[in-house]
Protein backbone atom coordinates (compact mmCIF):
# COMPACT_ATOMS: atom_id res chain seq x y z
CA UNK A 1 0.00 0.00 0.00
CA UNK A 2 1.45 3.45 -0.87
CA UNK A 3 2.41 5.32 2.10
CA UNK A 4 -0.33 8.04 0.97
CA UNK A 5 -3.07 6.03 1.20
CA UNK A 6 -1.57 4.41 4.94
CA UNK A 7 -1.32 7.83 6.23
CA UNK A 8 -4.90 8.77 5.36
CA UNK A 9 -6.24 5.67 6.90
CA UNK A 10 -4.02 6.39 10.18
CA UNK A 11 -5.73 9.62 10.45
CA UNK A 12 -9.50 8.41 9.89
CA UNK A 13 -8.90 5.78 12.63
CA UNK A 14 -7.56 8.54 15.15
CA UNK A 15 -10.66 10.64 14.22
CA UNK A 16 -13.18 7.85 14.37
CA UNK A 17 -11.75 7.15 17.99
CA UNK A 18 -12.06 10.56 18.86
CA UNK A 19 -15.57 11.16 17.96
CA UNK A 20 -16.37 7.34 19.74
CA UNK A 21 -14.78 9.27 22.94
CA UNK A 22 -16.87 12.31 22.29
CA UNK A 23 -19.97 10.73 22.26
CA UNK A 24 -19.63 8.51 25.36
CA UNK A 25 -18.73 11.55 27.10
CA UNK A 26 -21.69 13.59 25.92
CA UNK A 27 -23.99 10.28 26.97
CA UNK A 28 -22.94 10.25 30.39
CA UNK A 29 -23.08 13.88 31.12
CA UNK A 30 -26.78 13.59 29.77
CA UNK A 31 -26.79 10.79 32.34
CA UNK A 32 -25.53 12.77 35.30
CA UNK A 33 -27.38 16.02 34.54
CA UNK A 34 -30.86 13.71 34.93
CA UNK A 35 -29.79 11.71 38.04
CA UNK A 36 -28.74 15.10 39.99
CA UNK A 37 -31.70 17.11 38.73
CA UNK A 38 -34.37 14.99 39.31
CA UNK A 39 -34.57 12.75 43.10
CA UNK A 40 -36.57 9.26 42.95
CA UNK A 41 -39.95 9.73 42.49
CA UNK A 42 -41.62 9.85 46.29
CA UNK A 43 -44.04 6.64 47.18
CA UNK A 44 -47.20 8.47 48.00
CA UNK A 45 -49.33 6.39 50.71
CA UNK A 46 -53.39 5.18 49.99
CA UNK A 47 -55.94 5.91 51.67
CA UNK A 48 -59.54 4.67 51.49
CA UNK A 49 -61.81 6.77 54.48
CA UNK A 50 -65.80 7.51 55.36
CA UNK A 51 -67.25 10.50 55.80
CA UNK A 52 -69.80 11.77 58.03
CA UNK A 53 -71.47 14.63 59.43
CA UNK A 54 -73.21 15.65 62.47
CA UNK A 55 -75.65 19.09 62.37
CA UNK A 56 -76.20 19.23 66.13
CA UNK A 57 -72.91 19.94 67.06
CA UNK A 58 -71.38 21.10 63.91
CA UNK A 59 -68.56 18.81 62.89
CA UNK A 60 -67.71 16.39 60.17
CA UNK A 61 -65.73 13.12 60.67
CA UNK A 62 -63.05 11.03 58.74
CA UNK A 63 -63.36 7.82 59.41
CA UNK A 64 -59.92 6.10 58.33
CA UNK A 65 -60.86 2.58 57.09
CA UNK A 66 -57.81 1.07 55.13
CA UNK A 67 -54.71 1.92 53.66
CA UNK A 68 -51.23 3.67 54.95
CA UNK A 69 -50.85 5.99 58.21
CA UNK A 70 -51.00 9.77 57.53
CA UNK A 71 -48.87 11.46 59.88
CA UNK A 72 -49.92 14.61 60.86
CA UNK A 73 -47.20 16.83 59.09
CA UNK A 74 -47.99 15.13 55.89
CA UNK A 75 -51.40 16.08 55.94
CA UNK A 76 -53.23 18.86 54.37
CA UNK A 77 -57.08 18.78 54.66
CA UNK A 78 -59.14 21.25 52.04
CA UNK A 79 -62.82 21.91 52.55
CA UNK A 80 -64.87 22.79 49.04
CA UNK A 81 -62.05 23.01 47.54
CA UNK A 82 -60.77 26.01 49.60
CA UNK A 83 -56.90 27.00 48.92
CA UNK A 84 -56.53 27.37 52.65
CA UNK A 85 -56.44 24.21 54.58
CA UNK A 86 -57.62 23.24 57.94
CA UNK A 87 -56.13 23.92 61.17
CA UNK A 88 -54.89 21.19 63.05
CA UNK A 89 -54.97 22.95 66.22
CA UNK A 90 -59.21 22.56 65.41
CA UNK A 91 -58.97 18.75 64.68
CA UNK A 92 -58.89 15.95 67.55
CA UNK A 93 -58.38 12.10 67.18
CA UNK A 94 -60.56 9.53 68.02
CA UNK A 95 -59.09 6.18 68.74
CA UNK A 96 -60.69 2.83 68.37
CA UNK A 97 -62.13 2.85 71.22
CA UNK A 98 -64.12 6.27 70.84
CA UNK A 99 -62.33 7.80 73.42
CA UNK A 100 -61.07 11.16 72.34
CA UNK A 101 -57.29 12.82 72.89
CA UNK A 102 -57.51 15.30 74.86
CA UNK A 103 -55.11 18.45 72.94
CA UNK A 104 -55.49 18.97 69.18
CA UNK A 105 -54.27 16.96 66.42
CA UNK A 106 -51.42 19.95 66.22
CA UNK A 107 -50.31 19.03 69.33
CA UNK A 108 -50.30 15.29 69.89
CA UNK A 109 -49.62 14.71 66.34
CA UNK A 110 -50.87 10.36 66.58
CA UNK A 111 -50.82 8.97 63.51
CA UNK A 112 -54.01 8.47 61.57
CA UNK A 113 -54.44 4.78 61.03
CA UNK A 114 -56.86 2.23 60.51
CA UNK A 115 -59.60 3.10 62.69
CA UNK A 116 -58.89 6.00 64.18
CA UNK A 117 -61.02 9.37 63.13
CA UNK A 118 -60.78 12.50 62.66
CA UNK A 119 -63.40 15.41 64.14
CA UNK A 120 -63.26 18.33 62.25
CA UNK A 121 -65.02 21.47 63.56
CA UNK A 122 -67.36 23.21 60.20
CA UNK A 123 -69.83 26.16 60.98
CA UNK A 124 -71.20 24.78 57.17
CA UNK A 125 -72.32 21.92 55.33
CA UNK A 126 -68.99 20.81 53.77
CA UNK A 127 -69.75 19.52 49.83
CA UNK A 128 -66.41 18.05 49.70
CA UNK A 129 -63.34 17.19 51.30
CA UNK A 130 -59.74 17.01 49.92
CA UNK A 131 -56.97 14.71 51.32
CA UNK A 132 -53.64 15.57 50.48
CA UNK A 133 -50.19 14.31 51.39
CA UNK A 134 -47.75 16.85 51.73
CA UNK A 135 -44.03 14.62 51.04
CA UNK A 136 -40.54 16.06 50.83
CA UNK A 137 -40.71 17.53 47.30
CA UNK A 138 -44.50 17.90 46.24
CA UNK A 139 -47.66 17.53 47.25
CA UNK A 140 -49.98 14.70 46.02
CA UNK A 141 -54.25 14.51 46.17
CA UNK A 142 -54.78 11.06 47.76
CA UNK A 143 -58.49 11.22 47.86
CA UNK A 144 -61.66 13.75 47.40
CA UNK A 145 -64.90 12.69 49.12
CA UNK A 146 -67.78 14.65 48.18
CA UNK A 147 -71.79 14.69 50.13
CA UNK A 148 -73.66 14.02 48.02
CA UNK A 149 -77.66 14.16 48.93
CA UNK A 150 -80.25 11.63 48.25
CA UNK A 151 -77.39 9.44 46.56
CA UNK A 152 -73.90 7.13 47.25
CA UNK A 153 -72.70 5.11 49.45
CA UNK A 154 -73.83 5.72 53.29
CA UNK A 155 -71.38 5.98 55.55
CA UNK A 156 -71.98 5.60 59.44
CA UNK A 157 -70.20 5.79 62.68
CA UNK A 158 -70.85 6.27 66.20
CA UNK A 159 -69.29 9.27 67.97
CA UNK A 160 -68.49 9.61 71.79
CA UNK A 161 -70.61 12.03 72.10
CA UNK A 162 -73.72 12.53 69.80
CA UNK A 163 -74.41 8.76 68.61
CA UNK A 164 -75.03 7.91 65.35
CA UNK A 165 -74.48 9.60 62.78
CA UNK A 166 -75.27 9.20 58.95
CA UNK A 167 -74.16 10.71 55.31
CA UNK A 168 -74.43 9.87 52.06
CA UNK A 169 -71.22 10.40 49.96
CA UNK A 170 -69.47 9.63 46.79
CA UNK A 171 -65.52 9.02 46.01
CA UNK A 172 -64.21 11.08 43.27
CA UNK A 173 -61.06 10.37 43.14
CA UNK A 174 -58.72 8.19 44.87
CA UNK A 175 -54.83 7.81 44.69
CA UNK A 176 -52.96 9.63 42.59
CA UNK A 177 -49.81 7.88 41.84
CA UNK A 178 -46.55 9.73 40.31
CA UNK A 179 -45.17 8.29 36.66
CA UNK A 180 -41.89 7.77 36.73
CA UNK A 181 -41.53 10.84 34.09
CA UNK A 182 -39.07 13.44 35.36
CA UNK A 183 -40.61 16.75 36.08
CA UNK A 184 -39.23 19.49 37.68
CA UNK A 185 -39.17 19.76 41.39
CA UNK A 186 -41.50 22.05 43.56
CA UNK A 187 -41.28 24.14 46.39
CA UNK A 188 -43.98 24.43 48.76
CA UNK A 189 -44.72 27.22 51.24
CA UNK A 190 -46.12 26.42 54.63
CA UNK A 191 -50.32 26.74 53.97
CA UNK A 192 -51.21 29.70 56.41
CA UNK A 193 -53.94 29.57 59.08
CA UNK A 194 -57.37 30.79 57.96
CA UNK A 195 -58.83 34.06 58.83
CA UNK A 196 -61.97 34.23 60.23
CA UNK A 197 -64.54 35.42 58.83
CA UNK A 198 -65.67 38.86 60.17
CA UNK A 199 -68.50 38.84 62.37
CA UNK A 200 -67.65 35.14 64.24
CA UNK A 201 -66.73 34.70 67.81
CA UNK A 202 -65.20 32.07 68.59
CA UNK A 203 -63.20 29.74 71.21
CA UNK A 204 -62.71 26.20 73.33
CA UNK A 205 -64.25 25.19 76.63
CA UNK A 206 -61.71 23.02 78.45
CA UNK A 207 -61.61 20.92 81.45
CA UNK A 208 -58.65 23.08 83.71
CA UNK A 209 -57.62 19.55 85.40
CA UNK A 210 -54.86 21.47 87.47
CA UNK A 211 -56.59 24.83 87.86
CA UNK A 212 -54.06 27.28 87.13
CA UNK A 213 -55.96 29.01 84.70
CA UNK A 214 -53.74 27.75 81.54
CA UNK A 215 -54.81 24.83 79.02
CA UNK A 216 -52.00 22.52 79.31
CA UNK A 217 -51.60 19.27 77.05
CA UNK A 218 -53.62 16.47 78.22
CA UNK A 219 -56.28 18.70 79.51
CA UNK A 220 -59.43 17.62 77.26
CA UNK A 221 -62.22 19.97 76.12
CA UNK A 222 -66.05 20.18 77.44
CA UNK A 223 -68.46 19.25 75.27
CA UNK A 224 -72.33 20.33 75.47
CA UNK A 225 -71.81 23.53 77.80
CA UNK A 226 -73.50 26.31 76.97
CA UNK A 227 -72.08 29.55 75.68
CA UNK A 228 -73.88 32.75 75.73
CA UNK A 229 -73.09 36.31 74.10
CA UNK A 230 -75.25 39.16 73.78
CA UNK A 231 -74.67 43.08 72.44
CA UNK A 232 -73.06 45.40 75.38
CA UNK A 233 -76.15 48.31 74.90
CA UNK A 234 -75.00 51.84 75.47
CA UNK A 235 -71.17 50.17 75.41
CA UNK A 236 -70.33 49.46 78.80
CA UNK A 237 -71.84 45.83 78.99
CA UNK A 238 -74.10 46.88 82.12
CA UNK A 239 -77.18 46.25 80.10
CA UNK A 240 -77.19 43.55 77.77
CA UNK A 241 -79.34 42.98 74.47
CA UNK A 242 -81.38 39.52 73.77
CA UNK A 243 -78.52 36.93 73.68
CA UNK A 244 -77.58 34.14 71.56
CA UNK A 245 -77.07 30.66 72.69
CA UNK A 246 -74.99 28.07 71.42
CA UNK A 247 -72.73 24.89 72.75
CA UNK A 248 -69.56 23.43 72.70
CA UNK A 249 -69.45 20.38 70.54
CA UNK A 250 -67.04 17.01 71.27
CA UNK A 251 -63.70 19.03 71.71
CA UNK A 252 -65.41 21.62 73.59
CA UNK A 253 -65.32 24.58 70.49
CA UNK A 254 -68.24 26.74 69.74
CA UNK A 255 -69.03 29.51 66.75
CA UNK A 256 -71.13 32.37 66.82
CA UNK A 257 -71.61 33.98 63.36
CA UNK A 258 -73.18 37.26 61.38
CA UNK A 259 -72.69 39.09 64.67
CA UNK A 260 -72.80 43.13 63.57
CA UNK A 261 -69.29 44.61 63.21
CA UNK A 262 -69.98 47.86 61.35
CA UNK A 263 -70.49 49.93 63.16
CA UNK A 264 -68.14 48.96 66.06
CA UNK A 265 -69.81 46.58 68.81
CA UNK A 266 -69.07 45.77 72.30
CA UNK A 267 -70.29 42.42 73.11
CA UNK A 268 -70.09 39.84 76.46
CA UNK A 269 -69.12 36.19 75.95
CA UNK A 270 -70.73 34.28 79.06
CA UNK A 271 -70.22 30.71 79.80
CA UNK A 272 -73.40 28.89 81.59
CA UNK A 273 -71.80 27.44 85.11
CA UNK A 274 -73.14 23.51 85.59
CA UNK A 275 -73.26 22.29 88.72
CA UNK A 276 -69.53 21.03 90.49
CA UNK A 277 -67.92 23.28 88.54
CA UNK A 278 -65.92 26.55 88.77
CA UNK A 279 -64.58 29.20 86.48
CA UNK A 280 -61.07 29.03 86.39
CA UNK A 281 -60.48 31.52 83.23
CA UNK A 282 -61.89 33.92 83.18
CA UNK A 283 -62.89 33.85 86.89
CA UNK A 284 -65.85 35.59 86.55
CA UNK A 285 -66.92 33.49 83.39
CA UNK A 286 -67.24 36.20 81.41
CA UNK A 287 -65.08 38.31 78.49
CA UNK A 288 -65.98 41.47 77.02
CA UNK A 289 -64.90 42.15 73.72
CA UNK A 290 -65.37 44.80 70.72
CA UNK A 291 -65.86 43.84 67.30
CA UNK A 292 -65.09 46.54 64.46
CA UNK A 293 -64.08 46.99 61.01
CA UNK A 294 -60.29 46.34 60.45
CA UNK A 295 -58.38 49.31 60.02
CA UNK A 296 -60.72 51.64 62.19
CA UNK A 297 -57.90 52.17 64.39
CA UNK A 298 -59.96 50.99 67.58
CA UNK A 299 -58.85 49.43 70.22
CA UNK A 300 -58.52 45.73 69.20
CA UNK A 301 -59.17 46.37 65.65
CA UNK A 302 -60.19 43.06 64.68
CA UNK A 303 -63.85 42.37 62.92
CA UNK A 304 -63.48 38.87 64.62
CA UNK A 305 -62.36 36.88 67.90
CA UNK A 306 -61.35 33.49 68.25
CA UNK A 307 -59.61 33.07 71.17
CA UNK A 308 -63.01 33.49 73.77
CA UNK A 309 -61.43 30.63 75.57
CA UNK A 310 -63.23 29.64 78.94
CA UNK A 311 -61.32 27.02 81.69
CA UNK A 312 -63.80 24.93 84.23
CA UNK A 313 -62.00 22.50 87.13
CA UNK A 314 -64.46 20.17 88.87
CA UNK A 315 -65.13 20.99 92.66
CA UNK A 316 -65.66 18.07 94.97
CA UNK A 317 -68.11 18.00 96.55
CA UNK A 318 -68.06 18.74 100.65
CA UNK A 319 -67.83 15.48 103.29
CA UNK A 320 -70.44 16.70 106.01
CA UNK A 321 -69.11 15.49 109.47
CA UNK A 322 -70.18 17.10 112.92
CA UNK A 323 -69.32 16.48 116.58
CA UNK A 324 -71.52 17.41 120.14
CA UNK A 325 -70.86 18.04 123.47
CA UNK A 326 -72.13 16.55 125.57
CA UNK A 327 -73.66 12.88 123.56
CA UNK A 328 -75.16 12.14 127.23
CA UNK A 329 -76.93 13.22 130.28
CA UNK A 330 -80.15 13.87 132.37
CA UNK A 331 -82.88 15.71 130.52
CA UNK A 332 -83.20 18.62 129.64
CA UNK A 333 -79.50 17.82 128.11
CA UNK A 334 -78.31 20.68 126.08
CA UNK A 335 -75.83 19.97 123.40
CA UNK A 336 -73.48 22.18 121.13
CA UNK A 337 -73.35 20.74 117.76
CA UNK A 338 -70.40 22.03 116.17
CA UNK A 339 -70.13 21.29 112.16
CA UNK A 340 -66.27 19.87 111.08
CA UNK A 341 -67.27 19.12 107.61
CA UNK A 342 -64.64 19.55 104.23
CA UNK A 343 -64.86 20.59 101.39
CA UNK A 344 -66.26 24.32 102.37
CA UNK A 345 -69.71 23.69 102.37
CA UNK A 346 -71.91 26.64 102.03
CA UNK A 347 -75.12 25.39 103.57
CA UNK A 348 -76.19 23.02 106.31
CA UNK A 349 -79.47 21.44 107.33
CA UNK A 350 -79.73 19.53 111.06
CA UNK A 351 -82.19 17.36 111.55
CA UNK A 352 -81.45 16.50 115.56
CA UNK A 353 -83.64 13.89 115.90
CA UNK A 354 -83.68 12.13 112.20
CA UNK A 355 -87.44 12.46 112.12
CA UNK A 356 -87.21 13.75 108.76
CA UNK A 357 -87.99 17.61 109.91
CA UNK A 358 -85.02 19.98 109.10
CA UNK A 359 -84.58 21.76 112.55
CA UNK A 360 -81.95 23.90 112.23
CA UNK A 361 -79.87 25.56 108.83
CA UNK A 362 -77.17 27.37 111.08
CA UNK A 363 -73.73 26.24 110.69
CA UNK A 364 -73.44 25.17 114.88
CA UNK A 365 -77.15 24.73 116.19
CA UNK A 366 -77.30 24.57 120.32
CA UNK A 367 -80.51 22.23 121.24
CA UNK A 368 -82.07 21.11 124.48
CA UNK A 369 -82.94 17.91 125.04
CA UNK A 370 -86.19 17.45 126.86
CA UNK A 371 -87.37 14.31 126.77
CA UNK A 372 -85.75 10.94 128.17
CA UNK A 373 -84.24 8.74 124.96
CA UNK A 374 -81.94 8.22 122.32
CA UNK A 375 -81.12 10.25 119.39
CA UNK A 376 -80.03 9.81 115.41
CA UNK A 377 -78.65 13.29 114.04
CA UNK A 378 -78.32 13.48 110.98
CA UNK A 379 -76.27 16.19 109.19
CA UNK A 380 -76.77 17.23 104.96
CA UNK A 381 -74.16 20.18 103.94
CA UNK A 382 -74.43 21.75 100.20
CA UNK A 383 -71.10 23.47 98.51
CA UNK A 384 -70.18 24.20 95.07
CA UNK A 385 -69.18 20.89 94.10
CA UNK A 386 -72.70 19.29 95.61
CA UNK A 387 -73.97 17.94 98.77
CA UNK A 388 -73.67 15.74 101.35
CA UNK A 389 -75.07 13.93 104.45
CA UNK A 390 -74.24 12.11 107.65
CA UNK A 391 -75.88 10.12 110.04
CA UNK A 392 -75.08 9.49 113.33
CA UNK A 393 -77.08 6.70 114.71
CA UNK A 394 -77.90 6.58 118.33
CA UNK A 395 -75.81 9.38 119.05
CA UNK A 396 -77.19 11.58 121.66
CA UNK A 397 -78.59 9.86 124.90
CA UNK A 398 -80.88 11.64 127.14
CA UNK A 399 -81.64 10.61 130.85
CA UNK A 400 -84.12 10.98 133.25
CA UNK A 401 -83.34 14.02 135.20
CA UNK A 402 -82.00 13.31 138.79
CA UNK A 403 -83.82 15.30 141.45
CA UNK A 404 -82.27 16.66 145.19
CA UNK A 405 -83.93 18.70 147.91
CA UNK A 406 -82.31 21.86 148.41
CA UNK A 407 -82.82 24.32 151.53
CA UNK A 408 -81.11 27.68 150.37
CA UNK A 409 -81.06 30.98 153.31
CA UNK A 410 -78.18 33.15 152.89
CA UNK A 411 -77.52 37.20 153.54
CA UNK A 412 -76.69 38.19 149.80
CA UNK A 413 -77.96 38.96 146.36
CA UNK A 414 -78.91 36.51 143.83
CA UNK A 415 -80.26 35.99 140.44
CA UNK A 416 -81.38 33.18 138.04
CA UNK A 417 -79.76 33.53 134.62
CA UNK A 418 -80.39 34.61 131.59
CA UNK A 419 -81.81 32.20 129.11
CA UNK A 420 -83.22 29.80 132.09
CA UNK A 421 -86.86 28.89 131.42
CA UNK A 422 -89.66 26.56 132.89
CA UNK A 423 -92.07 24.84 130.39
CA UNK A 424 -95.35 23.11 131.39
CA UNK A 425 -98.72 21.78 129.88
CA UNK A 426 -101.79 23.36 131.32
CA UNK A 427 -104.32 20.87 132.55
CA UNK A 428 -106.43 22.80 134.61
CA UNK A 429 -109.65 25.06 134.30
CA UNK A 430 -109.85 28.83 134.85
CA UNK A 431 -105.82 29.08 134.22
CA UNK A 432 -104.30 32.46 132.81
CA UNK A 433 -101.32 34.55 132.30
CA UNK A 434 -101.53 38.43 132.28
CA UNK A 435 -98.13 39.62 130.41
CA UNK A 436 -97.10 42.98 130.34
CA UNK A 437 -100.73 44.61 129.38
CA UNK A 438 -101.91 41.35 127.66
CA UNK A 439 -103.98 39.10 129.29
CA UNK A 440 -104.16 35.22 127.65
CA UNK A 441 -106.90 32.90 128.96
CA UNK A 442 -105.29 29.30 128.98
CA UNK A 443 -107.47 25.95 127.86
CA UNK A 444 -106.16 22.61 128.82
CA UNK A 445 -103.60 21.18 126.62
CA UNK A 446 -101.45 25.02 125.89
CA UNK A 447 -98.00 24.58 126.20
CA UNK A 448 -96.65 27.52 127.94
CA UNK A 449 -93.00 29.02 128.17
CA UNK A 450 -91.58 31.64 130.23
CA UNK A 451 -88.06 32.57 129.85
CA UNK A 452 -85.85 34.91 131.52
CA UNK A 453 -84.11 37.12 129.24
CA UNK A 454 -81.50 38.80 131.72
CA UNK A 455 -80.02 38.23 134.93
CA UNK A 456 -82.76 39.21 137.53
CA UNK A 457 -84.21 39.05 140.58
CA UNK A 458 -87.84 37.51 141.07
CA UNK A 459 -90.04 35.51 142.89
CA UNK A 460 -91.70 31.79 142.27
CA UNK A 461 -93.99 29.57 143.83
CA UNK A 462 -95.63 26.46 142.92
CA UNK A 463 -96.32 23.17 143.90
CA UNK A 464 -96.37 19.93 142.02
CA UNK A 465 -99.85 21.13 141.08
CA UNK A 466 -100.46 24.22 140.83
CA UNK A 467 -98.04 27.47 139.45
CA UNK A 468 -99.28 30.24 141.47
CA UNK A 469 -96.52 32.87 141.60
CA UNK A 470 -93.51 33.83 138.38
CA UNK A 471 -92.64 37.32 139.25
CA UNK A 472 -89.87 38.60 136.40
CA UNK A 473 -89.27 41.52 134.77
CA UNK A 474 -88.65 41.11 130.69
CA UNK A 475 -90.05 37.37 130.74
CA UNK A 476 -90.64 35.86 127.06
CA UNK A 477 -93.55 34.17 126.74
CA UNK A 478 -94.75 31.74 124.12
CA UNK A 479 -98.00 29.96 123.93
CA UNK A 480 -98.01 26.78 121.87
CA UNK A 481 -95.01 28.02 119.93
CA UNK A 482 -96.21 31.04 119.38
CA UNK A 483 -94.17 34.41 120.49
CA UNK A 484 -95.64 36.67 123.03
CA UNK A 485 -92.85 38.98 122.75
CA UNK A 486 -90.72 40.06 126.13
CA UNK A 487 -93.28 41.85 129.41
CA UNK A 488 -92.67 41.89 132.39
CA UNK A 489 -95.02 39.23 134.72
CA UNK A 490 -96.19 40.79 138.44
CA UNK A 491 -97.73 39.54 141.55
CA UNK A 492 -100.57 38.41 141.01
CA UNK A 493 -100.17 38.02 137.07
CA UNK A 494 -100.25 34.57 136.81
CA UNK A 495 -102.43 31.15 137.58
CA UNK A 496 -102.39 27.90 136.24
CA UNK A 497 -104.77 25.42 138.31
CA UNK A 498 -103.12 22.12 137.13
CA UNK A 499 -100.48 21.16 134.79
CA UNK A 500 -97.90 18.55 133.78
CA UNK A 501 -94.76 18.15 131.76
CA UNK A 502 -92.77 20.42 133.59
CA UNK A 503 -89.36 21.36 132.13
CA UNK A 504 -86.97 23.65 133.68
CA UNK A 505 -83.56 24.85 132.90
CA UNK A 506 -83.59 27.89 136.06
CA UNK A 507 -79.83 27.84 137.08
CA UNK A 508 -79.83 29.93 140.95
CA UNK A 509 -76.69 31.78 140.92
CA UNK A 510 -75.13 32.71 144.30
CA UNK A 511 -72.41 35.14 143.64
CA UNK A 512 -69.09 34.51 145.65
CA UNK A 513 -69.37 37.14 148.75
CA UNK A 514 -68.69 36.62 152.35
CA UNK A 515 -71.65 35.81 154.43
CA UNK A 516 -73.75 34.06 156.80
CA UNK A 517 -75.15 31.38 154.28
CA UNK A 518 -77.51 27.85 154.97
CA UNK A 519 -76.83 25.42 152.45
CA UNK A 520 -78.97 22.04 153.07
CA UNK A 521 -79.39 19.35 150.63
CA UNK A 522 -81.34 15.70 150.88
CA UNK A 523 -81.13 16.74 155.20
CA UNK A 524 -77.75 17.49 155.38
CA UNK A 525 -75.75 20.53 155.76
CA UNK A 526 -73.30 21.74 153.13
CA UNK A 527 -72.70 25.30 154.60
CA UNK A 528 -73.85 26.99 157.88
CA UNK A 529 -72.04 30.01 158.67
CA UNK A 530 -70.48 32.50 156.77
CA UNK A 531 -69.25 31.36 153.62
CA UNK A 532 -67.90 33.00 150.48
CA UNK A 533 -68.42 30.13 147.92
CA UNK A 534 -70.55 31.09 144.49
CA UNK A 535 -73.43 28.40 144.90
CA UNK A 536 -74.85 27.18 141.63
CA UNK A 537 -78.79 25.50 142.19
CA UNK A 538 -79.61 23.97 138.32
CA UNK A 539 -82.93 22.84 137.19
CA UNK A 540 -85.34 24.40 139.60
CA UNK A 541 -88.34 22.32 140.28
CA UNK A 542 -91.15 21.19 143.34
CA UNK A 543 -89.07 18.99 145.40
CA UNK A 544 -90.13 16.00 146.72
CA UNK A 545 -91.89 17.28 149.33
CA UNK A 546 -94.37 19.19 146.43
CA UNK A 547 -92.99 22.99 146.66
CA UNK A 548 -90.53 25.03 145.04
CA UNK A 549 -90.27 28.17 146.94
CA UNK A 550 -88.08 30.81 145.41
CA UNK A 551 -87.51 34.71 146.51
CA UNK A 552 -84.69 36.91 145.83
CA UNK A 553 -85.84 40.23 145.51
CA UNK A 554 -83.94 41.00 148.96
CA UNK A 555 -81.38 38.71 150.21
CA UNK A 556 -82.04 34.49 148.83
CA UNK A 557 -84.42 32.44 149.99
CA UNK A 558 -84.92 29.04 147.93
CA UNK A 559 -86.84 25.48 149.15
CA UNK A 560 -87.58 23.35 146.46
CA UNK A 561 -86.27 20.98 144.30
CA UNK A 562 -83.13 20.57 141.96
CA UNK A 563 -80.73 18.17 139.49
CA UNK A 564 -78.09 19.15 141.08
CA UNK A 565 -75.68 21.59 142.53
CA UNK A 566 -72.24 23.16 142.55
CA UNK A 567 -69.92 25.23 145.14
CA UNK A 568 -67.07 27.14 143.28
Amino acid sequence: MPDRELKERAVSELIGAILLVGLVITAMAIVAVLLLSNPPPEEVPQLNILASRNETSKQFFLYHTGGDELKEDQTLIRINDYQETVNHTAIYLKSEDGTIEGSAWSLTKTPWTLGKTLIIPSAETPQSVSIVYRGASSENLILSTSFVPGGGATASMTTGTTGTVTATITTTATTTVPTTTVTTPSTTSPTPTPTPTCGTISGYKWNDLNGDGTRNAGEPGLSGWTIRVAECLSGNCNTLGTPLSTTTNASGYYIFTGLTYQPARWYRVQEILQAGWTATSPSGGYIDIILEPPGSGGQQVKCYESNMNFGNMQVQPPVANFQAIPTSGAAPLQVQFTDISTGNPTQWQWDINNDGIVDYTVQNPLHAYTSVGTYTVKLSVTGPGGSNTLIRTNYISVSAPQSINVYLNANKGAAIQSGGYIQFRVTGLYSYIRHGSSYYSLNSGDIVKMEITNDGTGSIYATSNTINEFRFDNVKLSINGNDKGIKDISSGDLWISNYDSYLSTLTLVVPAQNAWTQLMVNGIWIINGNDGKEIRVMNLQPGSFGIMNLNTRTDVFYNGGASGYQLI
